[in-house]
């Protein structure tokens, strides 16, 4: 069973390295790298869905394939693909940039089981987080500082470069507040 799962998530990273190369492992999965490991049944990949033509063609792809993916129309900033039986999330919150600085800064890291695979960048992930938060809550402000908080105590957080992101996608207020609060 396990090997069908390993299986699965190298299929979808093939998949979508082949319509978005400047994607990047975002969610509960790339959290895992910065903050205290949480399960996950799925994982989630920020790519340029701003892109109408790429996603079309990814679209009819999987609809070529025996994957699924949902919604099927063009337009939206979230889309749920199930892959050999495993969910990935394609997703592209409003407001967030996803940009040249965002694509230099993402890590390059290599799953035993998977191979290479980028994975956003502490602050990336924070700010993310953020922005995500006005629409779908605290939980999401939670897991901001929860990246924010462990990676400084590795050294591995840069609060300007934190900052910078924060003002391009109109959450610097909350980044501050963030940054201002003493770890729990």
């Amino acid at each position: 069973m396990e090997w069908r799962y390993w299986e699965s998530i190298r299929k979808a990273v093939r998949l979508v390295q082949r319509f978005y190369p400047d994607y990047a492992l975002v969610g509960r999965f790339a959290r895992n790298f910065y903050a205290p490991p949480e399960t996950t049944l799925d994982i989630d990949f920020l790519v340029n869905l701003d892109d109408r033509i790429t996603l079309r063609e990814l679209i009819d792809f999987v609809g070529s394939q025996s994957y699924e993916i949902s919604p099927t129309d063009v337009g939206h900033w979230q889309y749920k693909m199930n892959v050999k039986g495993f969910r990935v999330d394609l997703v592209k919150p409003k407001g967030f940039h996803l940009d040249e600085e965002f694509v230099f800064k993402r890590r390059l890291v290599r799953l035993r089981r998977v191979g290479r695979i980028f994975v956003s960048s502490p602050e990336d992930l924070a700010t993310l987080y953020v922005v995500s938060s006005r629409e779908r809550g605290v939980r999401d402000l939670i897991k901001a500082k929860d990246v924010i908080e462990y990676s400084r105590a590795r050294n591995d957080f840069n609060e300007d470069y934190f900052l910078s992101r924060c003002e391009r996608n109109s959450v610097k207020p909350l980044c501050l507040e963030l940054l201002q609060h003493e770890p729990v």
